[in-house]
């Protein structure tokens, strides 16, 4: 391989993680690419994995893989006891904290109390693995290790470029951390599509396109009351208790979460080419939804606690999708008649006793069979409005 000086940023891997690497923001794509380059450089190395903690509200941190023959794949690492423990015994851990680099001889024998991931080494054929703190501008420390099936292990020069490519390794990982963290904050408070979209630059007030959809809105019954007699994490166990099932199940079936008023919440199934496949798709989100909080309150009632009362209404229509708000504080969501009329329809679960109800629209675009529960008249709305349930 070729020789290297101490912080040789002439070295074509380190000229490569300085040039090229850059442009590759997809973190799979990026390990796959680095792993090439350290191989094409004479590296004999056979295993690479990233470490790094992120800013989620669910995962700790995101690992990339590479195995030789076997490609790159990511793990991610819940936040939870089963973590905590793992990561206690592990090299990356030290990593994590700064310290390192942390280097074993995998063709010693097995010592008592050592880091649990040698054992799995060990057994995949590895001889050399070494891990070290990668440190980002913020003074945190991720994680990169390397491992090589080679007798005798990594040799000196190798160490050495491995030592001198830190600071590259480091900006290419903290670029695309940022990104992650960017993309994750916007999916988990303005949605996975509309996220996407304000992240490709669509965050110009005003701008926006009418879409078809089928609209979800549910609602909280009995609230306000509910907000007088429950101490307050017992109140946000409540809603989470709620919004949990209506979330998962909107997700489950390809729909996009737009947004939580107070104790409603609005969502989206945009549909293409298949209005009929979109609105079985909703259907069925609600049917999880409510079989989901049936189980819920089947559990509540069984602790002593308050039921979860609500209501559910489908409906299809032209929307505006797009920006709306000031000139610093934008809004992403969807706005017109037919959010209007959802609402409405929503409002006669309670009067008609039902918790979900279809508008005409749906049911038309559906194709599936309903029952009518006649026509009403909705406040705002002209003409009267057949609602249906579902058959």
């Amino acid at each position: 391989m070729p020789k290297l000086a101490a912080r040789d940023e002439t070295h074509p891997v380190i000229r490569w993680l300085m040039t090229d690497a850059r442009r590759r923001a997809d973190s799979n794509e990026f390990l796959e690419s680095f792993a090439q380059q350290l191989r094409a450089a004479g590296v004999d190395v056979s295993r690479i994995t990233t470490g790094v903690p992120i800013l989620h509200p669910q995962i700790f941190s995101f690992s990339g893989l590479w195995e030789l023959g076997k490609g790159t794949t990511e793990r991610l690492y819940r936040t939870g006891p089963t973590s905590t423990a793992t990561m206690s015994n592990s090299p990356i851990r030290i990593a994590y904290e700064g310290g390192g680099p942390v280097r074993c001889d995998l063709t010693t024998p097995v010592r008592e109390g050592e880091f649990a991931i040698l054992e799995e080494l060990r057994r995949d054929g590895y001889t050399d693995y070494i891990v070290y703190a990668v440190p980002f501008a913020d003074g945190s420390h991720k994680a990169l290790s390397l491992a090589t099936r080679r007798p005798g292990g990594f040799e000196a020069e190798e160490l050495a470029l491995f030592e001198a490519m830190i600071p590259a390794v480091a900006f290419n990982l903290e670029v695309q951390a940022l990104r992650r963290t960017a993309r994750t904050l916007l999916d988990t408070y303005v949605g996975r599509q509309s996220g996407g979209r304000v992240l490709e630059g669509q965050i110009q007030r005003g701008t926006g396109e009418t879409i078809r959809a089928v609209i979800w809105l549910c609602d909280l019954r009995g609230f306000t009351n509910l907000s007088e007699a429950l101490l307050r994490d017992a109140l946000i166990d409540h809603l989470n208790s709620y919004f949990g099932p209506m979330c998962d199940a909107v997700a489950n079936e390809g729909g996009e979460i737009l947004k939580f008023i107070g104790d409603a919440m609005l969502a989206i199934f945009p549909i293409g080419a298949d209005p009929a496949k979109t609105c079985g798709a909703a259907l069925i989100a609600a049917e999880q939804a409510q079989a989901a909080l049936s189980e819920e309150n089947r559990r509540r009632e069984s602790a002593g606690l308050p039921r979860i009362e609500y209501g559910l209404a489908l409906h299809v229509g032209d929307v505006m999708y797009g920006n709306i708000g000031s000139d610093t504080r934008l809004d992403f969501t969807v706005i017109g008649p037919a959010v209007n009329l959802t609402a409405r329809i929503e409002s006669m679960c309670r009067q008609l006793g039902r918790q979900l109800l279809l508008s005409s629209d749906f049911v038309g675009a559906a194709s599936l069979p309903a029952k009518s529960l006649g026509a009403f008249s909705l406040k705002g709305v002209g003409a009267d409005q057949e609602i249906f349930v579902p058959a």
